[in-house]
């Protein structure tokens, strides 16, 4: 893969999470991370306050993904797995 800018995908991905992770050319990653967000989102809104803080955890975990996925590609290293656990690629 092509190295790409790291302030530009934490950037997309403090915006809209998950957008890092497409611009990273991770495409399935991003858009996971998208629908668990608006899923957490959409869990705080209906369910309960508590999950404004899940949510946060949630954007921060997504944002420190995005700054590994970025590293490992611009070092062509492996790309971590999703949750420690997942392969997304």
């Amino acid at each position: 893969m092509a190295e790409k800018n790291m302030i530009i995908a934490l950037v997309l991905s403090f915006l809209i999470t998950g957008l890092g992770l497409v611009y990273d050319g991770l495409i399935k990653r991003g858009i996971v991370s998208f629908v668990i967000g608006v899923i957490v989102a959409l869990l705080n809104y209906y369910v309960s306050s508590i999950f404004s803080i899940i949510g946060l955890i949630w954007a921060l975990y997504v944002l420190y993904d995005t700054y590994q996925c970025t590293k490992a590609i611009n070092n062509n290293q492996a790309i971590p797995l999703f949750l420690t656990q997942v392969d997304l690629e």
